[in-house]
């Protein structure tokens, strides 16, 4: 893929290179690039309501994506497809156990969303250009219509006052948008759960890189649009990740990281307000949370560790009763935080035994625990540089449906989509 030389405005080159435009991918958690005007106290009852604009997409007809090969090597029953150019993807299970994947390329002039389904025998194809930033997410409604959420810039020039939480879905011909409209550059490290009802939930993060002390918010879906209301975390830097996933009862819950304290959160809502409850705190713990309720109806999480500066661990925490119980579920040796963002996928079998994939940078881990621990197995082994995300599903066999990227571009940030099974 073309690499043209970028025109940055010089004041706002850093927030251009944390989103993608140049450089090595974010600019340190701590750098506060300008200010916002959603810099407003953070209530944990108020919600600000915000319009959702649906708007029909004006760019029918995207080209398809090509597959280059892969440098990767899979272990021994496990086989591997590549899916496109692009970083940082997100797989789902249609209601028959299908997986489907979206990613996207985080490029000024260059940037596109895709999406690809084994249905259609992985023929993918961009569904939306323009200036994003990624994390992004997948989901399918009750009538398994694929609904992908991201940031979207808005525009190529970087503007804090621009910047919301989009959906993008199939409708007719044409891929259609729905942007969450709210103050702020918001939107980051975007989550998105839809229920069983039917009923959008949605997460991100409205940075304190651009100086906002909102943090972490949650998005509803509403007769009367998106409603927009801070959780509660304070200011939160991007690039950390946010695990979403709906108790019960319908009512969503998250995990996210306490920068300030290097602690994991658990956030729950009675329909008013949100609570918190910290998950761990021993050492620097907490980033890259992926969140997910055994059938038993327990919160369980993985998350990492921070140890070294290129080092860490992949924990898993479960609620008994009103405790967490945290154990490790294995080691990573070569982290690099640039462009880490989802190192740690979890999913429960029919069994109710937790299953984890993992990665740093050299490879992709597989761990089940069993009653005598945890089963480790390496998947997969990289030539190139491995994304350090990792995007895992469970279908009613217990069949196991992992998206990854190698990085084939580090600075800007580029790389070639996988999809892996041991189906």
């Amino acid at each position: 893929m073309p690499r043209p030389t970028l025109m940055l405005v010089p004041a706002l080159a850093i927030v251009a290179a944390a989103c993608g435009g140049s450089g090595s991918g974010d600019s340190s958690p701590g750098t506060d690039a300008s200010t916002t005007t959603a810099g407003e106290a953070v209530s944990t009852t108020t919600a600000a309501a915000a319009v959702s604009t649906t708007t029909a997409a004006d760019q029918p007809g995207m080209p398809p994506i090509d597959r280059p090969d892969l440098t990767l090597t899979v272990a021994d029953g496990w086989t591997v497809q590549s899916l496109g150019a692009g970083v940082k993807p997100v797989l789902a299970l249609d209601s028959s156990g299908s997986p489907a994947v979206a990613w996207l390329f985080e490029r000024v002039g260059e940037g596109f969303v895709a999406y690809s389904a084994a249905q259609d025998d992985w023929n993918g194809f961009a569904v939306r250009e323009g200036y994003f930033y990624g994390p992004i997410d997948l989901a399918f409604d009750p009538g398994d219509v694929p609904y992908i959420a991201y940031h979207d810039h808005q525009a190529d020039d970087f503007d804090l006052a621009l910047g919301d939480l989009t959906l993008v879905f199939p409708k007719g011909d044409r891929w259609t948008r729905d942007v969450a409209r709210d103050p702020g550059h918001d939107g980051w490290d975007t989550a998105l759960v839809i229920g069983s009802d039917g009923a959008f939930h949605a997460a991100g993060v409205d940075p304190s890189q651009f100086g906002s002390e909102v943090g972490v918010e949650y998005y509803n879906k509403t007769d009367a649009g998106w409603v927009v209301t801070p959780v509660g975390s304070g200011p939160t830097p991007y690039r950390y990740n946010i695990g979403l996933a709906l108790d019960g009862n319908g009512s969503p819950v998250m995990t996210y990281y306490d920068f300030d304290n290097g602690d994991l959160i658990y956030a729950s809502t009675d329909g008013t307000g949100w609570s918190s409850e910290v998950v761990s705190s021993e050492g620097d713990v907490g980033k890259y949370s992926s969140l997910k309720f055994h059938f038993d109806g327990r919160p369980a999480v993985t998350f990492f560790e921070q140890v070294g500066a290129e080092s860490g661990n992949i924990l898993y925490a479960i609620r008994q009763g009103d405790t967490w119980t945290v154990e490790t579920v294995g080691a990573v040796i070569s982290f690099e935080e640039g462009n880490a963002r989802r190192n740690s996928s979890l999913a429960f079998d029919g069994q109710g035994r937790p299953h984890v994939a993992y990665s740093d940078t050299t490879g992709v881990w597989y761990a089940v625990l069993q009653d005598q621990g945890w089963a480790t197995e390496q998947i997969v082994t990289g030539d190139l540089p491995l994304g350090q995300l990792v995007s895992l599903q469970l279908d009613s066999a217990d069949v196991a449906h992992l998206a990854i990227y190698e990085v084939t571009n580090s600075s800007p940030l580029d790389g070639s989509v996988a999809y892996l099974t041991n189906g």
